[in-house]
């Protein structure tokens, strides 16, 4: 079943990457990514957790 990304901040994945507004993020295996998105990129409210969201977030309200 595919994933649904709801961070807003998120652009596209590739094999062992995702790529956000804040670039490249790369995992040395699947499992790591796949724990990754699951506990941020694609999961309310853990996106909201996420250190790179946050900082795009502070940027965003500064503009």
């Amino acid at each position: 079943m595919p994933r649904v990304y709801i961070c807003p901040y998120w652009k596209w994945e590739e094999k062992l990457s995702v790529h956000c507004e804040g670039g490249r993020i790369c995992f040395p295996d699947a499992r790591m990514k796949r724990e990754f998105v699951c506990r941020y990129c694609a999961h309310l409210p853990g996106w909201e957790r996420c250190t790179i969201a946050g900082a795009w977030g502070e940027y965003y309200e500064r503009q």
